[in-house]
């Protein structure tokens, strides 16, 4: 919940804290409670994160934890509240015409960028045109593509001044879309639609985004002390010129890269940070810790296959065999132990449900490769006769933080173990190392995933379609882009007709193994418990500290 009035840092206030989860994530030994708190006189909260900031340009952010990073200090038209529902932040309304086509929106005549200018229309024309630039190397382009004539302006069809997004005047934005979409105010919220200023970005040039200095903020908080590349550690300071810095609590948040859960455990436990991702015994030792909690995303980890280039993963019996030899019951519960839930589908559980019968889209998609080892070893068998060889040598690539490792190392020794003449060589890597063998197609098989940015099939189903950004492996099947595209429109507008086109084409997609899913992402970690008001996100942005406080 928003508090309205700050009176004092060190106050007596009634408060009604709402702890319970948000979206699909169950928060362990909280509860809804109604109780009297006292503000602590020092909000600094110290966080620990996984991996460094990769940029902090909201066009080539591409990861949960910049994604939840640039939400902290760079604000778009909305942000999602606890329940994964657009809440007005730069926008203060909109109208919606009748065909659902054009949105416009009207914007806060108070919202500030940094260095004192004014958050304008032009910010977001400026920004958007940038998305779709095929020259930009935006990371998520397509997600713009619904916008009217965006398609044809990353093709080179048309000029950037093309794209359907005009500023009326200073404070009022008017979008125009090619179909109607129904979680677009949802999309909003998402770091790519972001603003941007133009002159603080053309000034910067391609030194824009690497460094604080050259990071232009409009939100709850400031960022410093961060140079890309460079920095395991940087600092979100509260911003006196935001718009609604009255009822901001915290007054800095310090972030360390921690990548090594002891490491994560110790700085808690001494009381250095007030979180720590917990994997492993760690989570089986700390379960009935007042600090304790499971979030879950709305995110599924997967191998990433290389189907262009590795001539063995061509071979779709091979793919299957691989597909069938992972115990994903294991690796959640042993190998993981942190809250994750095996899958073996690309859609989350708790993500969406269809519109007519309430049923999750995972339930009714099915399952697809639970761990069947005798079919594996036989499937194993006749692609090596198929492809005239008796062994077949892979390299797995991932992160190289401590989970990562372990996920990694099971996999190696499930797949060697479980198929004769298969051997796997392990290489971790930064995560920003990771993006970049990834984009370049320099790699057979990646310990990767993807998340949903908003409640709708359609999101996790993108990375399947031949021409994504993020179709690293080359998968390419014409009836599920033929799929895709219906979904997307002529029946965009036909719940029912959209939401089976989305189950055929995750159906055709998987029974070609375009991906091997492994599992859904959940976190157990520990918390401050004198932390209260996180907005955690199953979908998008993960955090934000927005409304955070610290008690006593």
């Amino acid at each position: 919940m928003n508090t309205k009035k700050q009176t004092s840092q060190l106050i007596v206030f009634a408060l009604l804290i709402f702890l319970s989860a948000c979206g699909s994530n169950e928060k362990s030994n909280e509860q809804n409670e109604s109780s009297e708190a006292v503000l602590a006189s020092e909000q600094v909260m110290h966080l620990t994160v996984e991996s460094e900031l990769a940029t902090t340009d909201s066009v080539l952010v591409a990861e949960n934890i910049t994604f939840a990073g640039v939400n902290q200090f760079i604000e778009g038209l909305y942000r999602l509240d606890e329940n994964n529902e657009p809440i007005p932040a730069l926008a203060e309304s909109e109208e919606i015409s009748e065909d659902g086509l054009t949105y416009t929106f009207h914007l806060r005549d108070d919202a500030k960028w940094s260095n004192g200018e004014p958050v304008t229309a032009h910010d977001f024309v400026f920004s958007w045109r940038r998305n779709v630039d095929p020259t930009s190397g935006a990371a998520y382009a397509y997600l713009f593509e619904d916008i009217k004539n965006a398609s044809d302006i990353m093709t080179e069809q048309l000029p950037l001044e093309e794209l359907g997004v005009k500023a009326l005047d200073e404070t009022t934005l008017e979008v125009t879309l090619e179909t109607p979409i129904a979680y677009f105010p949802s999309l909003m919220s998402f770091v790519s639609f972001f603003p941007q200023n133009e002159a603080f970005v053309r000034n910067a040039g391609d030194q824009y985004g690497t460094s604080s200095e050259t990071t232009l903020t409009n939100g709850p908080f400031l960022l410093s002390d961060w140079d890309s590349g460079l920095d395991e550690s940087w600092n979100y300071e509260k911003n006196p010129a935001y718009w609604d810095a009255e009822n901001i609590h915290l007054t800095k948040i310090t972030n360390q890269v921690i990548k090594d859960v002891s490491t994560g455990v110790n700085l808690f436990e001494k009381g250095d940070v007030d979180n720590a991702l917990l994997s492993g015994e760690y989570a089986k030792q700390f379960q009935k810790d007042p600090s304790y909690t499971v979030e879950y995303f709305s995110r599924t980890n997967y191998l990433e296959v290389n189907q262009s280039d590795n001539p063995y993963l061509k071979n779709e019996t091979f793919r299957k065999a691989l597909a069938l030899a992972i115990n994903r019951e294991e690796l959640t519960s042993v190998i993981l132990n942190n809250g994750s839930l095996p899958i073996t589908g690309l859609v989350p559980d708790h993500f969406v449900k269809n519109p007519e019968s309430g049923t999750e889209f995972a339930e009714e998609a099915g399952d697809f490769y639970t761990y069947d080892l005798p079919k594996a070893q036989m499937l194993v068998e006749e692609a090596k006769a198929e492809l005239g060889v008796d062994t077949i040598e892979l390299e797995l690539l991932g992160d190289d933080d401590e989970t990562s490792k372990r996920v990694m190392e099971y996999l190696q020794g499930e797949l060697q173990n479980n198929l004769e003449g298969v051997n796997i060589t392990l290489l971790n890597v930064p995560f920003s190392a990771r993006l970049a063998k990834a984009a370049a197609g320099d790699f057979d098989l990646i310990s990767s995933g993807w998340s949903g940015y908003v409640s709708d099939p359609m999101i996790m189903l993108d990375v399947l379609y031949s021409t994504s950004s993020y179709n690293n492996g080359g998968y390419s099947n014409a009836e599920v882009d033929q799929l895709i595209d219906d979904a997307k429109g002529i029946h965009a507008n036909k719940a029912n007709l959209r939401w089976t086109d989305m189950l055929k084409a995750h159906q055709i997609a998987l029974d070609d193994v375009a991906l091997i899913p492994l599992y859904q992402k959940g976190e157990a970690m520990l918390r401050n418990p004198k932390i209260k008001n996180i907005n955690i996100n199953s979908v998008g942005a993960r955090y934000s500290y927005k409304d955070a406080y610290i008690i006593d």
